[in-house]
């Protein structure tokens, strides 16, 4: 029975924290600019820039444009994740509750995937409009499903950055510095293989690089990535994805136990 209650306690922390996070976007919607705007203006650019260029260059534009309104939605959001904490004066009292820290992380983070989403079937809608059309794809439902999963390995990138930005006061610094060099290296605009070969093993630490190559294998016929292919690629995206979330939780862990031995977190 306690574990079942330990269960609902976390379910209940983690749907409180995310309809926090839907009242506070609402109240103050400045991420409309980074998840919503900005990507359909990089969309548009794109698809004037290479309009015409093959069958397959909807795809590129609505796939890079979207990755960015998600990636900035993770990446903003995920520090404003703890630094909302650091900023209220409610960081060290709410890791002492009895629900741990992560699950109040995650209801933030979820709903930073669930507005990067929407932002991405923004950019779908107008390019689809831009176009006159929908772009071509040989198994739409696939690419629909693995597109939500490469969102949510996104999201665990997020739950590592909110465990880390913890540890620092520099977590605005820290975002302006990672997100164009996340767009580049993890092959949001175009596919890492075009980069320096010594850039690829950096790449790959990020799961949405195994994913969004998988998506290119499955949405343009005759793309060649990375040589293994798209099931090689789902398997690097989970086995990366899963790894994220057990390194957040061993770094949440270990901040929960400093607070209940210190009191405080004033010395980061």
């Amino acid at each position: 029975m306690e574990t079942v209650a330990n269960e609902v306690s976390r379910g209940r922390s983690t749907v409180a924290s995310l309809r926090i996070a839907i009242l506070q976007f609402l109240a103050d919607p400045q991420w409309l600019i980074p998840s919503m705007i900005a990507p359909v203006v990089f969309a548009l650019v794109s698809y004037e820039l290479f309009r015409g260029s093959g069958p397959y260059f909807l795809t590129y534009a609505i796939l890079g444009a979207g990755m960015m309104s998600m990636w900035g939605q993770t990446l903003y959001g995920s520090g404003w994740a703890t630094a909302q904490d650091r900023e209220f004066g409610t960081l060290e009292p709410t890791i002492q509750s009895p629900t741990p820290y992560l699950y109040v992380i995650l209801g933030r983070v979820l709903w930073n995937v669930l507005s990067g989403l929407f932002g991405g079937l923004i950019v779908y809608a107008v390019i689809v409009v831009a176009a006159g059309g929908p772009p071509a794809l040989p198994d739409p439902l696939g690419f629909a499903i693995l597109f939500v999963f490469v969102m949510l390995s996104l999201a665990s990138v997020g739950v590592v950055f909110a465990a880390f930005y913890v540890y620092t006061r520099y977590a605005g610094f820290i975002q302006n510095i990672g997100e164009f060099a996340f767009y580049v290296g993890t092959g949001c605009m175009f596919p890492v293989v075009l980069l320096p070969f010594w850039t690829n093993p950096i790449s790959l630490v990020f799961p949405p690089t195994w994913g969004l190559d998988a998506l290119r294998y499955l949405a343009i016929p005759g793309y060649r990535g990375f040589g293994w292919g798209f099931w090689v690629d789902l398997l690097g995206a989970l086995g990366t994805t899963v790894a994220y979330l057990a390194i957040a939780g061993s770094i949440f862990h270990r901040v929960e136990r400093h607070v209940l031995e210190e009191g405080n977190l004033s010395q980061y």
